[in-house]
């Protein structure tokens, strides 16, 4: 049988929290602690020593057992063999054993050291090791799963430890002792303690990192091992799109689709959602129902690979390659024409083409609207996505100003289009309110204010324009309807009365503009009626 020595002063010291040891006229002789443990031999149990302090002699070392859970001294043992350690010499780590030890049942017990025993300088360790009262000692490990892997990354290692009872001969389960345990590659070390029928469990995390590990638990001389392989399962990559070769524009975007699954420790084919690399930079993740979908963009010519990112967890399939081939700088736009609505909104209609080759089916570019104010540069004001061979409309999320340029430009395919100024007169409702602001119901109100344009660089009336005013009751729930129009007068200001019924909000609006004006809304106000 294998033996492993076992540092055990360490884990000892933190299980003697529970313990409870004999008292001692000196705590401790402030060197190191002495170890002790169990020695099984000839079919009988003995104590064993460990010399590791040098403020006594082990001939003056009495080992105390008792109860963990009691202070009652059960048995004095001295130690065997100690004249065989001169005066002269110190005998550090010198090992000695007790003489057999005899016990009420068997069990787990505390070992305490008492050296110079009665003495003024009498010195006291305790809880330095446990005394395992059971002979013939039979340990048995199992797993909850014969193997680590992808299913299977949580793992149960349990175990039970059964023995002879010294006192009745009775093969039975040896409770409350304790094992050490270890697993070298996992690097996880540890102490495990068995319960009222013998038995002990562990549960160890495996990650993606893990290979094979080997368990082994100690109890005494007892040594047993359990290896857990770590099964990588086989990855399936399926790839829809693109095929073999592909003839795109420069700076397009070609559509990647395919499903990635893995054949479970079942034997059955499941969905993976993971990543999947596709080409050098760009990745994509797969649902859980194993899917993926994106786009590549066409930069250049070459061979690119679809493949999903390492992991231990899995052998990796063949990567899906497709070829693209060298593409000519082919894209264009065409009848592009941009317009701006009355609410500064700017927006693109066209159509993307190639001026030679062909496109794949789906294929995209990335569209940039560009604004340029007046005396700035261009910038980037929100992109859409175009299909090749297809009319596209594109809007801006910027409000447009009274005379910038804008242009549409293929974002990775350097194409810019041309500019065109985009851009209407400016308007403003102002000095706008209906007055009085509190009034009897059945009285009439006054909607007035004024309409100005800018031209130019200055600010004017804007007379002969229409003017609607709208109200919206203060009732939860109320819309806004509009209640009449009147039209700005050569000063540019307006004015109409109405009868107050209910209180409310106000607003003039501006909005029956010709193409060369923008819209605009006044202030709103809120009218009380008693």
């Amino acid at each position: 049988m294998k033996k492993f020595s076992v540092v055990m002063a360490t884990s000892l010291v933190a299980c003697a929290a529970t313990l409870v040891a004999v008292p001692a006229a000196h705590a401790g002789d402030g060197g190191s602690r002495s170890r002790t443990e169990t020695l099984l031999e000839g079919g009988k149990v003995y104590a064993l020593y460990e010399h590791l302090s040098s403020r006594f002699r082990p001939k003056d070392v009495t080992l105390k057992i008792h109860a963990p859970d009691d202070t009652k001294v059960l048995a004095s043992l001295r130690l065997d063999g100690t004249e065989t350690c001169p005066d002269t010499s110190e005998c550090f780590e010198h090992t000695f054993r007790s003489g057999p030890v005899t016990l009420p049942a068997m069990g787990a017990y505390v070992i305490d050291v008492v050296a110079r025993e009665g003495r003024p300088n009498e010195v006291v360790q305790r809880s330095t090791g446990f005394l395992n009262y059971g002979l013939n000692p039979k340990l048995t490990l199992s797993s909850s799963h014969p193997r680590i892997s992808y299913d299977h990354s949580v793992l149960d290692v349990s175990g039970s430890l059964v023995a002879e009872d010294p006192v009745t001969h009775e093969v039975k389960p040896f409770a409350g002792v304790g094992m050490y345990f270890r697993a070298r590659e996992a690097r996880r070390e540890g102490w495990v303690w068995t319960d009222e029928t013998g038995r002990f469990s562990s549960t160890t995390y495996f990650n993606e990192r893990s290979t094979d590990t080997t368990y082994e638990y100690m109890f005494d001389q007892q040594y047993e091992s359990l290896k857990l392989p770590l099964h990588q399962q086989a990855l399936k990559l399926k790839v829809d799109t693109p095929a073999d070769t592909v003839t795109a524009p420069y700076g397009s975007d070609i559509p990647v689709r395919g499903k990635l699954t893995r054949i479970a420790d079942d034997g059955a084919e499941k969905p993976l959602a993971a990543e999947v690399n596709i080409g050098t930079d760009g990745t994509v993740q797969s649902g859980e129902n194993g899917t993926f979908s994106t786009r590549y963009t066409v930069k250049q010519g070459g061979q690119v690979s679809i493949r999903p990112t390492a992991s231990n967890w899995f052998t990796p399939p063949s990567p899906h390659t497709f070829t693209v081939a060298e593409p000519p700088r082919t894209s264009k736009l065409s009848n592009v024409e941009g317009k701006v609505d009355k609410y500064r909104k700017v927006t693109f209609t066209g159509k993307l083409g190639v001026t030679q080759g062909t496109f794949p089916k789906g294929a995209t570019a990335k569209v940039s609207v560009d604004h340029r104010p007046e005396g700035g540069a261009w910038s980037s004001t929100g992109t859409f996505d175009a299909a090749y061979g297809a009319s596209f409309t594109g809007s801006s999320p910027k409000k447009a100003d009274a005379g910038g340029h804008w242009r549409l430009r293929l974002v990775n395919a350097d194409l810019n289009g041309s500019s065109a100024e985009l851009g209407r007169t400016y308007t403003r409702v102002w000095n706008d309110g209906v007055t009085p602001e509190g009034v009897r119901k059945g009285a009439k109100v006054t909607a007035k204010g004024g309409l100005m344009h800018k031209p130019g660089s200055t600010w004017r009336p804007y007379a002969g324009q229409k003017v609607r005013v709208w109200f919206k009751a203060a009732a939860a729930g109320s819309a806004w309807k509009e209640l009449g129009s009147t039209k700005t007068l050569g000063d540019g200001t307006f004015s109409k009365k109405f009868t107050a019924r209910q209180d409310g909000t106000w607003q003039m609006r501006y909005t029956d503009t010709d193409a060369s004006h923008y819209a605009d809304h006044g202030r709103e106000d809120y009218v009380d009626v008693r």
